[in-house]
């Protein structure tokens, strides 16, 4: 078993049922298994990723950074997500310690191509928006995806995500968090968030940040519930999600609870859709009158003033 697996489940269980919602357009549980089928041909066949190999990505929040991610699962490959508020320098250092093989970004951050031509030319390029100098464009190889999207020998134990962060000191530091880390993690957060199939996961913060992808993100997709995924936060596309597609949970960290407390359009803002919302470490009680399945602790306050 890989982790893909359990999308492969949901797409046969509930195949038309919103797996994703991206700019107003949804995919489904199939859709999305597909493409993640797809992607995985692609990487295997077209640039030899293979077990233990590292395949990065720098760009906003949208539906094939999960994708990619569950093609890396079924190959027992590693994704690397890159952080795009560090400088190009920076990039570079992580790209070229974690020896990555394959380079999948968006165009708004191609000024890490001259660099990456000049000090990583081994390094493939993809580009998810737009056809790079000397690289292809992500819609058109899963187009003409061919062959097997598979590697034997590949299950829970492989190491899937490696995450830097700075640490305390020196340059940024890569940890390594294998599939099952992954799976437990979603077994974690069903059992703290109350998650099931029914809910609806609100993804505001960066998937470079392990908080916007795996607190509740995954374990949504892997419960066959929907996520929406804002590409980056901001308090208006937050209150228009809230109020279109009502969703259930989600999770913020203090700046942005400032920005959408301070928002004008919070006093009216219907948040009764939204049985917790995960702040950091802490729980923030309920909006809504319907009981919760687990306790506060009693320093919490409610955030609606």
């Amino acid at each position: 078993m890989n982790l893909s697996d359990l999308i492969e489940r949901n797409a046969a269980f509930t195949p038309g049922k919103a797996a994703i919602i991206f700019e107003d357009e949804a995919l489904s549980y199939r859709a999305l298994y597909d493409r993640i089928e797809a992607a995985a041909r692609v990487l295997k066949t077209e640039f030899g990723v293979g077990r233990g190999d590292r395949v990065a990505i720098l760009s906003l929040n949208r539906p094939d950074y999960l994708v990619l991610l569950y093609a890396c699962a079924r190959l027992g490959a590693m994704l690397v997500p890159l952080n795009w508020r560090l400088a190009v320098a920076e990039q570079l250092f992580i790209l070229s310690d974690a020896s990555v093989k394959v380079l999948v970004l968006e165009q708004a951050f191609a000024a890490i191509l001259p660099g990456l031509e000049k000090n990583l030319p081994t390094t493939s390029v993809i580009g998810l928006d737009f056809v790079p100098p000397q690289g292809s464009a992500f819609g058109t190889l899963l187009a003409q995806a061919r062959g097997d999207g598979r590697h034997p020998h590949i299950d829970l134990s492989c190491p899937l995500l490696i995450v830097y962060t700075s640490g305390t000191t020196g340059r940024p530091k890569g940890a390594v968090l294998r599939q099952e880390a992954l799976l437990w993690n979603g077994v974690m957060s069903q059992h703290m968030h109350g998650l099931t199939s029914d809910d609806h996961v609100l993804t505001v913060l960066p998937f470079f940040h392990v908080g916007g992808l795996n607190i509740q993100t995954t374990p949504a997709l892997h419960f066959g519930a929907t996520v929406t995924i804002l590409s980056r936060f901001t308090p208006e596309a937050a209150f228009a999600v809230i109020k279109r597609d009502r969703p259930t949970l989600t999770v913020l960290v203090p700046a942005i609870i400032q920005a959408v407390t301070d928002h004008p359009d919070w006093p009216a803002t219907d948040l009764t859709s939204l049985k917790a919302v995960l702040k950091g470490t802490a729980w923030w009680t309920s909006f809504s009158q319907a009981p919760v399945p687990w306790q506060c602790s009693p320093e919490l306050q409610p955030i609606r003033p």
